[in-house]
């Protein structure tokens, strides 16, 4: 199935580019693919195409960021994600990836901080929208848990 969807992805994106080779999405697209198929090599030069393509956007800035984070780069995970933070303060994805590398670098008051920053960005969205967040809302269960364990 994944295979199925990433062939359709890459097949969407050819077309795109091949129409306007400078439409960043396409190139977003491009890299989530190969990301998904552990070729980070490829999908990190699809995200820094999309970022020359679309300055002043963080999602090409953030997905570097959370492709280093797949790879366990944390320093540099870090770094890119909170560069798109400083780009787009308001995008509770931002916080639940920091939230994730701090998890990693298990410093869990700092994720549990970036967890519930991301929900409380999420405050008001639509019921169906909310499932989306359900992972963060067990990213913070666990962060709690973590840090529990690590004052006992």
């Amino acid at each position: 199935m994944l295979r199925t969807i990433g062939v359709n992805v890459v097949n969407f994106a050819i077309k795109a580019t091949s129409l306007e080779p400078s439409f960043a999405p396409a190139w977003i697209a491009f890299g989530n693919s190969f990301a998904a198929q552990d070729e980070s090599d490829q999908a990190m030069s699809s995200y820094r195409t999309a970022s020359s393509l679309f300055p002043g956007s963080h999602l090409p800035t953030l997905y570097i960021g959370m492709e280093f984070l797949r790879t366990n780069n944390l320093v540099q995970a870090q770094e890119f994600i909170r560069q798109a933070g400083v780009l787009c303060p308001s995008d509770p994805l931002v916080y639940n990836e920091l939230g994730s590398v701090y998890y990693k670098q298990k410093e869990y008051s700092k994720a549990i901080e970036m967890f519930t920053k991301a929900l409380k960005l999420c405050k008001g969205l639509p019921e169906r929208l909310m499932e989306a967040w359900e992972p963060t809302l067990f990213n913070l269960g666990y962060s709690y848990r973590k840090l529990r364990y690590a004052l006992d």
